[in-house]
């Protein structure tokens, strides 16, 4: 049997396993707290990445380039799961519509541009 601590939200008492931060009446809430707060923090950057017209250009890039371009590059051909920025919006906000500023890649090669120590 798992130990059980309190539910984290103030002044709840149910109790959830050791593992569990909120108990289910207060998970949702939870969620909107740490994504609102994620959007105050993210602002117009997050934002940018759901409106239509970086969805059309997303969509008609990846259709115009289906490979990995660092893949290719090594000449393996994997097909592109993400259209990444190359110069980041958060470093010139104008670009952020420019075809010659964006690149088709996998997870693999994005996860390394964006999480190299």
């Amino acid at each position: 049997m798992k130990p059980v601590k309190q539910c984290e939200h103030a002044g709840c008492t149910v109790l959830v396993p050791y593992d569990v931060k909120y108990c289910e009446a207060h998970k949702k809430q939870a969620e909107k707290e740490r994504y609102s707060y994620r959007m105050k923090r993210e602002g117009k950057y997050q934002r940018f990445y759901k409106t239509t017209a970086w969805r059309k250009l997303s969509h008609s890039y990846m259709i115009a380039n289906p490979l990995c371009e660092w893949c290719l590059e090594d000449g393996i051909m994997r097909k592109a799961d993400i259209v990444d920025h190359i110069e980041p919006i958060r470093e010139n906000w104008s670009k952020r519509l420019d075809r010659n500023n964006l690149r088709s890649l996998c997870n693999s090669c994005h996860w390394k541009r964006h999480h190299k120590k």
